[in-house]
């Protein structure tokens, strides 16, 4: 027999949800400092920009990653994992479109009819990248790598949904083990955390970077040091998650990396 607790209401929820919010403020500095840097480096371009019929769409798809940079970012630091890589995939979803569409802007027209390829981008982009095809953008392999590391936390209500969610415990005082289904996900611990906060911002600093050439070259919105300063953050971002990772595995010496 499995005891299951009760269910969280309304009110108890959200003053959870606030609290892990101000938990993560006062542990996540330097996370959010880095997150600011990103946050600026999306703000000039998307403001006061005067686009074509033709360019936008391109702007729509980033104004809707912006978003989901947004959304992303306080569902981590309300301690919903799942939902922050969940929110993550959708953004790339968005920069896979993007990289077609600045490819070739007579793709609009299929994308607004939800034709081919948009029906199955993921699926088409794979087979160019089985196949050894151009891609529309030198990032859409990686991408594609990242969609499927962000559905491992999973955004439906298949078996591996619940994998960061389901606890089992056995309370001394019964015999009976208990399962909880978490309404929150936690790190492991403090190095596991900002790895998760890292590698979420990275993952919006390289969608971004596929509109970059776009935004510099074409459209002249922002300036060649502006796409210069993206690839320094860039590189930064994973140079300090691969020392995560590596401090993370000599932390737990028996745990795969």
């Amino acid at each position: 027999m499995i005891n299951v607790r009760e269910p969280l209401d309304l009110f108890r929820f959200i003053s959870i949800e606030n609290e892990n919010f101000l938990v993560s403020i006062a542990n996540n500095r330097d996370e959010f400092g880095l997150f600011s840097h990103v946050h600026g480096l999306y703000r000039p371009a998307m403001s006061n920009v005067n686009v074509t019929e033709n360019e936008a769409v391109i702007f729509q798809l980033i104004t809707f990653i912006h978003y989901h940079l947004l959304f992303s970012t306080s569902c981590l630091i309300r301690c919903h994992l799942s939902e922050a890589f969940a929110s993550a995939r959708a953004a790339i979803d968005a920069a896979l479109i993007g990289a077609m569409i600045i490819k070739d802007r007579s793709l609009q027209v299929a994308y607004a009819k939800r034709e081919r390829p948009f029906d199955k981008l993921n699926r088409h982009l794979r087979n160019f990248v089985r196949d050894k095809k151009p891609l529309p953008h030198h990032h859409v392999g990686e991408l594609l790598k990242l969609h499927d590391k962000c559905s491992a936390f999973a955004s439906h209500a298949d078996i591996g949904s619940f994998v960061h969610r389901i606890d089992f415990s056995r309370p001394s005082d019964q015999s009976d083990p208990m399962m909880t289904v978490e309404y929150f996900q936690f790190a492991k611990n403090q190095i596991e955390r900002k790895i998760h906060c890292l590698a979420l911002l990275f993952t919006f600093v390289m969608i971004l970077d596929v509109f970059s050439d776009f935004l510099v070259f074409e459209h002249e919105v922002v300036p060649l040091d502006w796409q210069n300063e993206l690839h320094g953050l860039g590189a930064k971002i994973e140079k300090l998650n691969d020392e995560l990772k590596v401090e993370l595995g000599q932390s737990n010496p028996g745990e795969p990396k």
